[in-house]
C-alpha cells in the first residue's frame, strides 16, 4: 500500500514520527512524504530535522506565506495547497493519505484528496477545543476523512456522533505518548546548554499561541507575561508560537521581554528531544498549547492552561485551568507548583503507532473506504448505535 503522509508543523510532524517510523520499516507500505506549510518558513530548518529523523521529504508544497500570519494571506495560502497536494496526488497517486491534527493547510490538503478520490485516515479527530477555530476545521476534516484514529473514547464517540462509521472509528490513543517513550531525554546538564540557560531552583516551560477565537490574544499572552514577573526566582525557556494569524505579534511581545531578562530564553522550536527533555527537567509548563494537555501528564509534571483555547479537551487532573488575567496565573502556577501529579494520563498507553498499523494493514482494498456511509443516531435510546459502545475500541 502507498501511503502520502503529510506534514504542516513541527507540532504534528512529532506525533507522526512514531507511525511514519512503523510505515517505513514495514515492506507491506510504501512511504511518501509531503511538507507544507510552517515547515517552509523556518529557513529549512523543520525540513533537515524531517531527515534527522531518518525520513526523506518526498514532496514540498508552498503556501507562499513568506512568514505573513494575516488571515487574508493564510486564505491565499490554503488555496495554494489545495492546488499543490492535489498536482503531487495526480503524480504520486497514492492509496491513502495519512494527515494529522486541525491546521488549516491539513482541510486544504484533504479538499484536493476527496477531489481526487484518494481515501483519507485521520489522527486526533474528535477532540474538543472551543476557544480556537481549529475546532471547527478539525471537525470538517473529520467529514472528509474515511478512516478515524482517535486519542481517547470521549472523541472516538464524538466522531460517531458525527455520523462516522464506527466500524471505522479506532481509538488508539497518542502517537505522542509512543514519541515520549521512544525518546531518551538530554541530561539535565546537556538539555539546560542547550538553550543557553543557567538551571535555576525552578524552571518553567512556556509556550503560547494565538487564542483565535479570543478578543484580545496578545492582551492575553501580555497577562501572562505580567504573572512571570512574580516569580523572579524562576528560569524561563520560551518557545515560539505557531503559524496563526497573531503569532508574530505574541512572539515578538515574548522577544521583547526576554532580551531585559538573564533569566529567560526563547526558541523558536526545541524539537521533540529537546522539547521531552524540557518536560523531564523543569518544573511546570505554563500557556495553552496542547502539549501541556496531552503530553506533560506523561512526566507527572504540572500544567498551567490558560484562557480557552483549550477549553474542553480531555485533561488529567494535573492540568491547572486559568483565566487569563495576572492574578489567576499566580495563583495556578503557585498551586501547581506543590500540587501532587501522579494520575495517570487519559490519552493511552505508548502502543498508538502499533494499533494504527495493524488497522491499515487489514485493509484489503483502499479504494473502497471512499464511499462512506451515514449513521443517523435516532432518539430512541433502544436503537443499536443510540448509546456508542467505547469498549471496541479501547485502548
Amino acid at each position: 500500500m502507498k501511503v502520502l503522509a503529510l506534514t504542516g508543523t513541527r507540532a504534528d510532524w512529532g506525533l507522526l514520527v512514531p507511525v511514519l517510523d512503523a510505515l517505513r520499516d514495514d515492506d507491506s507500505f510504501e512511504l511518501e512524504i509531503a511538507a507544507t506549510g510552517q515547515h517552509l518558513m523556518d529557513g529549512g530548518g523543520s525540513l533537515d530535522a524531517i531527515v534527522a529523523e531518518g525520513h526523506r521529504v518526498t514532496h514540498v508544497i508552498d503556501m507562499g506565506l513568506d512568514g505573513d500570519d494575516s488571515p487574508a494571506a493564510l486564505a491565499c495560502g490554503m488555496g495554494a495547497a489545495v492546488a499543490g497536494v492535489g498536482a503531487v496526488l495526480a503524480n504520486s497517486m497514492p492509496d491513502l493519505l495519512l494527515v494529522l491534527g486541525d491546521r488549516y493547510e491539513i482541510l486544504a490538503s484533504v479538499q484536493a484528496a476527496v477531489v481526487a478520490r484518494v481515501p483519507i485516515a485521520h489522527i486526533c479527530g474528535g477532540d474538543v477545543t472551543e476557544g480556537a477555530i481549529d475546532d471547527s476545521i478539525r471537525h470538517a476534516i473529520t467529514k472528509l476523512a474515511a478512516l478515524h484514529f482517535p486519542t481517547n473514547a470521549e472523541s472516538a464517540a464524538r466522531i460517531v456522533q458525527m455520523g462516522e462509521d464506527p466500524a471505522r472509528v479506532h481509538n488508539v490513543g497518542s502517537t505522542g505518548i509512543d514519541r515520549i517513550i521512544a525518546l531518551e531525554p538530554l541530561s539535565r546538564a546537556a538539555f539546560f546548554a542547550s538553550v543557553g540557560l543557567a538551571p535555576r531552583a525552578r524552571n518553567f516551560v512556556i509556550t503560547y499561541h494565538p487564542a483565535t477565537l479570543a478578543q484580545a490574544p496578545t492582551a492575553e499572552a501580555q497577562a501572562m507575561l505580567d504573572a512571570l514577573d512574580a516569580f523572579p526566582e524562576a528560569g524561563l525557556i520560551f518557545t515560539g508560537s505557531n503559524a496563526d494569524p497573531g503569532a508574530r505579534e505574541i512572539d515578538a511581545l515574548v522577544q521583547t521581554y526576554v532580551a531585559s531578562r538573564s533569566s529567560a530564553v526563547f526558541h523558536a522550536s526545541l524539537g521533540s528531544r529537546r522539547y521531552f527533555s524540557a518536560l523531564t527537567h523543569c518544573d511546570i509548563v505554563i500557556g495553552n498549547s496542547s502539549s501541556g494537555v496531552m503530553e506533560a501528564p506523561s512526566f507527572s509534571l504540572p500544567t498551567v492552561n490558560i484562557g480557552d483555547r483549550q477549553a474542553r479537551r480531555l485533561r488529567a487532573d494535573s492540568v491547572i485551568d486559568c483565566a487569563p488575567r495576572p492574578d489567576a496565573i499566580v495563583t495556578a502556577i503557585q498551586t501547581g507548583l506543590v500540587l501532587d501529579c501522579s494520575a495517570a494520563n487519559p490519552y493511552g498507553d505508548g502502543r498508538a503507532a502499533a494499533r494504527i498499523i495493524a488497522v491499515l494493514k487489514a485493509l484489503e482494498k483502499p479504494s473502497t473506504l471512499v464511499r462512506k456511509s451515514f449513521l443517523d443516531l435516532r432518539d430512541d435510546p433502544t436503537e443499536p448505535h443510540y448509546h456508542y459502545c467505547r469498549g471496541r475500541c479501547e485502548p
